[in-house]
């Protein structure tokens, strides 16, 4: 109906009886994309978890146990004060928030040539929605992402980046990043590479 509307804002024609027409398949293809892109997205995020959050077991884990249980305590320790957000600190030793060079790998991967920031709430949800279920689960590359945990993490996310970017340095920062790396993406750059109760420190920017 918003598409039919801007048509018609625009003095462009709309031929009667279009949408009652094709309702019914326009919401199936939808549906089908919105499914798709999900699962794109998933595929993207969890190899940027293992490749750049070096969320493996480590070497010494001998049993399948220890594996799991090793797995679980990095996803936690990401999680925790929302560590899987920040990136190195800047030249005044202050955080960067929401500038983990995975975060920049995915957008990137998946969006190509442009990073405007609900593009990157989106990414930031999967990821934590994905940490969430390694910590509970372990690796699981075929684990099941809820799209309410998404939605859920992607609402909280939301209003903190737009803490974020109303802080008077923080936010010129951001708005900085997102543009080196939409330039990065438009000069061929190439990617390396039910849940717990959550606090609010999950998605916690540092506004220092």
């Amino acid at each position: 109906m918003e598409v039919i509307a801007h048509f018609e804002a625009q003095g462009w024609e709309v031929k009667a009886g279009y949408y009652p027409t094709h309702k019914l398949d326009m919401c199936r293809l939808l549906f089908n994309d919105i499914l798709t892109f999900h699962s794109d997205l998933k595929k993207v995020v969890i190899k940027s978890l293992h490749a750049d959050y070096d969320l493996y077991p480590p070497t010494t884990a001998k049993t399948e146990e220890q594996r799991i249980a090793a797995v679980k305590k990095k996803a936690n320790d990401l999680l925790n004060m929302a560590r899987y957000l920040h990136g190195e600190p800047d030249s005044q030793g202050r955080a960067s928030n929401f500038a983990h060079r995975a975060l920049k790998n995915i957008c990137l991967a998946f969006y190509y040539r442009i990073c405007p920031y609900r593009v990157l709430v989106l990414v930031v949800a999967m990821v934590h929605a994905l940490l969430s279920s390694f910590r509970k689960h372990g690796i699981d590359n075929s684990a099941q992402v809820n799209s309410q945990d998404i939605d859920e993490a992607y609402t909280a996310l939301n209003e903190m980046i737009l803490d974020v970017l109303d802080h008077p340095h923080h936010g010129p920062k951001l708005n900085a990043l997102l543009t080196d790396w939409a330039q990065s993406g438009m000069t061929g750059y190439v990617m390396k590479h039910k849940p717990m109760e959550r606090t609010r420190n999950e998605f916690a920017p540092i506004l220092d």
